[in-house]
């Protein structure tokens, strides 16, 4: 179960927010509890005196009682479990926001396709069902790790190569790269995330994939690449 704090000063918005969440994650068919604030301080001191535990944080960066970015710090000495997604009318914290490895910062009015993009990346990283959950052309797909044989980033999109098809999501190839398990897959180039079950061969500065693709390898990454792939099998 996903558990995600709502809090804003504004009780439309934490309405609002509520009702875009609960579309998303009822459409990906992910089970959620949800804990609305409209206070800041009253959320932090919830989740400080462990009243309530939260996988994800939709907030407002500007409250009446105590800024998103005062609120993140404090949250971050408590550990860096939660999800942070900040939801503003302004982006005058933004750089703030990256300080504290905020996931996404969401201008307001929110566009449901944005959030959904970061929901199912905090519902990837805490699944226990060893695979991802993604988003693509209004559809939302549950992937299993064993299916992918490699990830392609395609300027602002991702094309998730399976044995059967290719899904393609809204998505940086480096926010996906953290949710994958390090032992079966490897970022080989800046444009390639490989599984090395997959793999049929390596040579100078290429993979050639069992289903016959070619990949790149960077001259940075090849002798790792070369090493991962050797202990792998």
């Amino acid at each position: 179960m996903l558990r995600v704090a709502i809090c804003d000063d504004e009780k439309t918005s934490v309405q609002l927010n509520t009702a875009l969440t609960e579309k998303i994650l009822t459409e990906a068919n992910v089970e959620y509890e949800i804990y609305k604030f409209e206070d800041m301080r009253e959320m932090t001191d919830a989740l400080a005196k462990h009243r309530i535990e939260v996988d994800v944080l939709l907030c407002d960066i500007l409250t009446t009682d105590m800024n998103g970015i005062e609120a993140a710090e404090r949250l971050r000495e408590l550990g860096d479990n939660v999800d942070i997604i900040f939801i503003s009318s302004t982006a005058e914290y933004a750089l703030d926001g990256y300080r504290v490895q905020a996931l996404r910062y969401i201008k307001k009015p929110v566009d449901i396709d944005t959030l959904r993009e970061a929901l199912l990346i905090s519902v990837s990283k805490h699944s226990f069902i060893g695979g991802l959950t993604v988003s693509s052309k209004g559809q939302t797909f549950t992937i299993d790790f064993k299916d992918v044989l490699y990830i392609e980033s395609c300027r602002r999109d991702i094309d998730i190569h399976l044995t059967d098809k290719i899904i393609t999501t809204h998505m940086k190839i480096s926010d996906i790269e953290r949710l994958l398990p390090e032992k079966d897959f490897f970022r080989c180039h800046r444009s390639y995330i490989v599984n090395f079950t997959y793999m049929e061969a390596i040579e100078r500065y290429q993979i050639t994939m069992k289903n016959g693709d070619i990949l790149s390898v960077s001259q940075q990454l090849y002798s790792d690449t070369k090493s991962r792939f050797s202990n792998h099998r």
